[in-house]
């Protein structure tokens, strides 16, 4: 089931041709290498342009959120057995 977070967190990646992909994840100071990104989907919260991965560290699913505006990242959710 997921369990909702809903916090800041620190986000390392790269560009590849125009893209950025999520390469680390910092959260209560703790390193989350992402092994594969799951997929991405851009969209709109009222006037506020979010992007969206679902990504996965080790055997953990992650979901998270980029704020285009302010340009902060959140740990929306995660998934547990």
């Amino acid at each position: 089931m997921y369990q909702t977070i809903g916090e800041n967190i620190a986000i390392i990646g790269i560009y590849d041709h125009g893209y950025f992909k999520p390469k680390k994840m910092q959260w209560h100071k703790q390193i989350f290498p992402i092994d594969q990104i799951c997929s991405t989907h851009d969209f709109k919260d009222g006037a506020v342009k979010k992007r969206r991965f679902s990504v996965m560290s080790g055997s953990t699913l992650y979901l998270i959120e980029f704020n285009r505006d302010l340009e902060t990242w959140i740990l929306q959710q995660l998934w547990v057995e």
